[in-house]
């Protein structure tokens, strides 16, 4: 690929603007139009509820150079209405499909440990084998919720995620893959791995109980089978 014309941003979440998917999608997407390139950004959660909507989805990934996945982890793979989407593309691939086309996955997850990640990661790399497009790369991001509602630019905590993502911009422009060196930066956790289970395993307590006594009170501890 000699010269990149269009990159599709596929957001995977099923918060759509709200989520951290977005937050990151937002920056890659200036970044590509800062080096003059056609972005577009798009949410399958919107596109998926009507077929006329999936079949525009689909055309978009067709007519792009390079489709660039980002997207939550939900009980360690990917979303179901991402899949669902990725299903439609594969049964229409051998009709529609460019001659080269790549495919890079980012994914978040809550898990502190960015590796969590990895799962999905390779049922990515077998969706693009599967599709006929060349794997770009991947990043993996843990604490992602911390992300949730921010712009990376205001974030310290997401310095090497930003200096990844810029190699990759630029990396992919040039119609290469991601180098692994900025595969590493950017997915490095956002803080410390001994601060960030602390916080998890604090905050996430406090979260679940105050839940508990909202929703369920003391049936959460009813054993109906004992």
């Amino acid at each position: 690929m000699n010269q990149i014309i269009k990159v599709l941003l596929l957001i995977g979440s099923p918060k759509g603007e709200k989520s951290t998917s977005n937050g990151i999608s937002s920056y890659l997407f200036k970044k590509f139009k800062e080096n003059g390139v056609k972005a577009k950004k798009t949410y399958i959660i919107k596109a998926i509820r009507t077929k006329t909507g999936v079949h525009e989805l689909k055309s978009l990934v067709y007519d792009s150079d390079i489709i660039i996945l980002v997207s939550p982890l939900y009980i360690d793979s990917i979303p179901a209405i991402t899949v669902k989407v990725m299903e439609e593309i594969y049964e229409h691939k051998n009709d529609t499909f460019r001659k080269k086309q790549m495919f890079m996955a980012i994914f978040n997850s809550g898990f502190p440990e960015p590796h969590q990640n990895d799962l999905a990661i390779d049922m990515c790399k077998k969706f693009a084998s599967d599709t006929g497009m060349e794997w770009a790369g991947s990043v993996t991001i843990g604490m992602g919720s911390s992300l949730e509602g921010k712009a990376l630019e205001k974030l310290g905590m997401a310095k090497n995620l930003r200096n990844g993502l810029d190699t990759a911009v630029k990396s992919l422009i040039a119609g290469k893959s991601v180098p692994e060196e900025a595969e590493i930066i950017a997915s490095k956790p956002l803080m410390p791995l001994t601060i960030a289970k602390f916080v998890m395993n604090t905050f996430g307590g406090i979260l679940w109980r105050n839940r508990m006594n909202k929703n369920a009170k003391k049936k959460v501890y009813n054993r109906p089978y004992a």
